[in-house]
């Protein structure tokens, strides 16, 4: 077994601010209903317990050069079609791919606080929880701070749940900065991290223990993983998930709809660029196809490094019509029914080490890198077959000879089980 890493050094939220949950409490019905409305189930993470071990194990796991946690015969990837389901949160295609630029003073201006030095944070891209209490989680808040707003008290009464959709946002951090060692605080994702990889690696041998009629994920996530024998402490986690195999997880999560249309690539890249709360950020699913019920083939690859950039202090989105082009045309796959499991090649690439090789071809068009895939069939795994792929190329060429007279015997289209 594999020395389990040091990694304590990582910290990360260990429960909800106490101020953040009062604020939630004076707000009255209305409020909160509006509040819901905008951040979905997220509001229901006040009630989950951090496991910090789970977390400081899988930051180990992580490759972010491929934007996968890595295992023994497998990788995994937080999808947005599950973070969906956690949060009841829309990826709603290119309606919410681009920031607008927001600057700190339009930011300032629309909370209804004045443009002075002292507020000047906003422009550092960065605003503390306290700040943001004390100025609108409080009922007596208008009047303490009156002399800082702008605006009419009808208009922060208005502001309040934004501002506390703010607080509860800035929590949110991503993966690869802690495993890069550019920060040692992983924000307020990894109690979304750790439900998602808890519902993975609770194998279920029937579905009684899941909660049809809960639309909130998120709420009813104890009473879907309560027969879960959870490992204790860093190192049994890492023994732990470091010694799964493919066989031994849920792949595709029991609730997620078999109807819905998955996000896999777009037209130019073999990858979807995301933006996120800081930059833009590389997602990769043609890597987890099993996670949406497809059998998992060897997957078109393309160096990610160059879609990691980080937002300057006025929210400029890069490349921002390159971003929206591409989302007119991202390719989508059917989310499948059950355990589709992976391809001969790609369990020989996988174990190889050949996802460390030289990327795809540019301009490929599909899911699955056809070249690498012949090569490891031929030589990895010595069984030279014709893929239907080349049939279907091949097919005019070869009617024409056997019309001649001269066609290969023993040419025949291969079998749809291949």
């Amino acid at each position: 077994m594999e020395q389990v890493p040091q990694i304590s050094e990582v910290r990360m939220v260990s429960s909800t601010p106490s101020k953040l949950r009062v604020w939630w409490e004076n707000f009255d019905l209305g409020s909160q209903m509006a509040i819901r409305r905008k951040l979905g189930c997220l509001i229901s993470l006040f009630d989950i317990t951090p496991d910090q071990h789970l977390v400081r194990a899988l930051i180990h796991l992580w490759d972010p050069d491929r934007v996968v946690f890595k295992f023994k015969d497998f990788e995994l990837t937080p999808t947005l079609e599950e973070i969906n389901y956690f949060t009841n949160l829309i990826y709603q295609d290119r309606g919410q791919i681009i920031r607008h630029g927001q600057s700190g003073k339009k930011f300032l201006r629309y909370l209804g606080l004045k443009n002075t030095k002292k507020l000047r944070c906003f422009e550092n891209n960065w605003v503390s929880l306290e700040y943001l209490y004390e100025r609108y989680g409080r009922r007596d808040s208008y009047k303490s701070f009156r002399k800082e707003f702008s605006c009419t008290h009808d208009h922060w009464q208005a502001r309040r749940p934004i501002a506390f959709a703010v607080a509860l946002l800035e929590m949110l951090r991503a993966l690869g900065k802690c495993k890069r060692g550019k920060t040692n605080f992983f924000k307020g994702c990894n109690l979304i991290l750790q439900m998602w990889a808890i519902e993975h690696f609770y194998q279920r041998s029937n579905m009684t223990d899941i909660c049809f009629s809960e639309s909130n994920k998120t709420a009813s996530f104890y009473d879907r993983t309560k027969h879960f024998l959870s490992p204790v402490g860093t190192k049994d986690w890492y023994e732990f998930l470091a010694s799964r195999i493919s066989d031994q997880i849920q792949w595709k999560y029991p609730l997620l709809p078999n109807a819905k249309k998955a996000y896999v690539r777009c037209r130019r890249l073999y990858y979807i660029e995301l933006i996120g709360l800081k930059g833009l950020q590389p997602y990769a699913p043609l890597r987890v196809l099993r996670q949406f019920g497809q059998k998992q083939i060897i997957p078109l690859q393309a160096n990610m490094r160059v879609s990691e950039i980080q937002f300057g202090p006025n929210f400029i989105v890069p490349r921002a019509r390159q971003i929206l082009h591409e989302w007119n045309s991202v390719d989508k796959i059917d989310v499948g029914d059950g355990q589709a499991g992976n391809t001969p090649e790609y369990g020989a690439w996988l174990r190889e080490g050949h996802d460390n090789s030289d990327h795809s071809p540019e301009g490929e068009s599909g899911f699955e890198d056809v070249g690498t895939t012949i090569w490891i069939r031929t030589c990895q795994l010595k069984n030279t077959v014709i893929t239907p792929e080349m049939w279907s190329q091949m097919q005019d060429i070869v009617q024409y000879l056997e019309n001649a007279g001269a066609g290969p015997s023993s040419v025949r289209a291969p079998s749809s089980s291949m």
